[in-house]
């Protein structure tokens, strides 16, 4: 993966819950995304610049990032489920880069219920084609 930006400002954690966060967009390209974390636990949150992100697949299909994010907890990403929620997410071909990708984009393959995914590595780009 590139050197990862980080964009100060743009992470809005729940009044109500630790586990629930909003990462707001940093560009007109780019969406707010609601983050769920279901393990319990102190989780720090950063947003990330979406520039360095590839910006085609393998078969040169343009990506459109809509947000670029880090989960850490105790300082490591982490690497544990949490839900991913994006309005319109269930539109299009849904595209992940990420620590397990080795910076490779790929297509996401899991259900996207109610706009919302399942993840669990805590570096991802999401983006979609």
């Amino acid at each position: 993966m590139p050197n990862k930006v980080v964009i100060p400002g743009k992470v809005e954690k729940d009044k109500k819950s630790n586990k629930k966060f909003k990462i707001k967009k940093n560009k007109d390209t780019e969406v707010d995304v609601d983050i769920e974390i279901v393990d319990e636990g102190t989780y720090e949150l950063e947003k990330l610049s979406v520039d360095d992100l590839p910006a085609a697949m393998p078969d040169s299909t343009p990506i459109t990032w809509l947000n670029n994010f880090a989960i850490k907890k105790g300082g490591n990403y982490i690497n544990q489920p949490y839900k991913v929620k994006i309005a319109g997410l269930g539109n299009g071909k849904i595209v992940i880069v990420d620590n397990n990708s080795n910076g490779r984009p790929y297509y996401f393959t899991g259900d996207v219920v109610d706009d919302t995914i399942e993840l669990s590595d805590g570096d991802p780009g999401i983006g979609k084609t």
